[in-house]
């Protein structure tokens, strides 16, 4: 081959290798663009079918006496996440005694890749009010918020974790916490009306009792409930009514109150009679009665009056421990209307409600 030969086939691959150089250049490019058309899409589509789903729970809330508004609703959190924003949002409990909660505003958020989980912040103050009796109680906080985990329209879980929360009505504090938490869930393996619930607060009191308060008592509860009626709106001592009929009971696994030093703790099982009186056995061990009787009467947690039990407590009672802390055991027992220390009658109990 002569050389102007050599030079034209040279210049002539010139060409072919630029061109598939340049492929590899733009089809990266490229898909990387098409992925992005394709997950822009996605979640447009997940967006649509997310509005549909509120859409449908808000219709079942409603047949079920339960009505859902936002004064504006938006669902927002492109590219990787949902976020619904909801002004003043509100529920209104239809039925015999109905009643309206509403807040000024939620901040409600799922990730793309786990939409059943999802994690809402609350800004107050909300109120309860009862239209019936112009009754109103509010309540505010610094910061409430909510994580929810289900599938298919059911909660399978719930916790509540708040700050500085304060319950008040007609500007009395009923209640206050430094610190407030709530959770539950379905009981593993067991029926969907079994709930096991745990709650906590830290630097809590009242002012619905004495008039005040100073001190303040941390508290603990984990217990199991069974045969919990459905959430709908109906009055207190109807779903206490069909609670007792199902034969639901309340197994308090542990019970703990903590102030001034004592401490306090409960466990047994409760469950309510045809006459609506409590039914079943509860041992409750104190340590340090004297310190913990005063606090919860100065928290306004229990009525000055508790301290009348004091020379029982400092004389009566089962050697044990709370947390390696030495206390006194008590086991009451609930039959027939009648409330026992053991084998010692100590009188009657009439209905709760």
């Amino acid at each position: 081959m002569t050389d102007p030969d050599r030079a034209a086939a040279s210049t002539a691959a010139v060409p072919a290798s630029g061109r598939r150089s340049s492929l590899w250049v733009v089809l990266p490019l490229a898909l990387f663009v098409l992925a992005g058309l394709g997950w822009t899409a996605a979640w447009f589509y997940a967006a649509g079918r997310a509005e549909k789903e509120i859409d449908g729970w808000i219709a079942n809330e409603a047949a079920a006496g339960r009505q859902w508004s936002c004064a504006d609703r938006r669902l927002t959190g492109f590219p990787f996440r949902f976020e619904l924003i909801c002004a003043q949002p509100s529920v209104t409990f239809t039925g015999a005694a109905p009643w309206q909660w509403s807040a000024g505003r939620v901040h409600a958020v799922a990730q793309v890749w786990n939409p059943q989980h999802i994690i809402a912040e609350f800004q107050g103050p909300s109120v309860l009010k009862e239209p019936a009796s112009g009754r109103s109680i509010e309540a505010n906080w610094s910061l409430l918020q909510v994580s929810a985990v289900g599938s298919g329209g059911v909660v399978d879980r719930v916790s509540t974790s708040a700050n500085d929360y304060v319950l008040s009505e007609g500007g009395r504090r009923l209640f206050f916490a430094r610190h407030a938490e709530l959770h539950a869930r379905h009981h593993p393996g067991a029926d969907g009306n079994t709930l096991d619930i745990a709650m906590g607060v830290k630097a809590a009191g009242s002012g619905a009792l004495n008039g005040g308060s100073q001190a303040t008592a941390d508290g603990e509860l984990q217990a199991t409930i069974t045969q919990v009626p459905p959430f709908q709106a109906m009055p207190v001592a109807e779903r206490l009514q069909l609670w007792q009929q199902a034969g639901g009971t309340v197994n308090i696994a542990v019970g703990k109150l903590a102030a001034g030093g004592g401490m306090m703790n409960a466990t047994g099982d409760i469950s309510l009679d045809a006459q609506r009186r409590p039914n079943g056995a509860l041992t409750v061990a104190v340590a340090n009665p004297q310190g913990l009787l005063g606090a919860l009467g100065g928290s306004g947690l229990l009525p000055e009056q508790a301290n009348a039990l004091l020379p029982l407590l400092m004389a009566a009672g089962q050697p044990t421990t709370i947390d390696g802390t030495k206390a006194s055991g008590f086991p009451f027992v609930f039959r027939d209307g009648r409330v026992a220390l053991g084998f010692i009658p100590l009188g009657k109990v009439g209905p709760l409600y």
